[in-house]
């Protein structure tokens, strides 16, 4: 899957990071991290994914996150 490069031009990362649950448990998320801006893509949960559906979708959520910015890019 082809990822869309930030609002500010630069190539964003996928991110592994962990973030407390509303249950006080860690949880493992996957989410795209602009280098330059620091502009964070939503957070997908590991739970119930393996590694590489989470990579996608996390990859899916930003490119849809910075199409609604930039629509007429898309």
């Amino acid at each position: 899957m082809t990822k869309r490069h930030c609002t500010c031009g630069a190539e964003a990362d996928v991110r592994r990071g962990t973030r407390r649950g509303a249950d006080g448990r860690d949880e493992i998320v996957y989410r795209m991290t602009c280098p330059v801006r620091g502009q964070l893509g939503p957070a997908i949960a590991l739970e119930g994914r393996d590694e590489t559906t989470a990579i996608a979708e996390a990859v899916a959520a930003w490119n849809e996150m910075i199409a609604r910015r930039r629509p007429l890019q898309a």
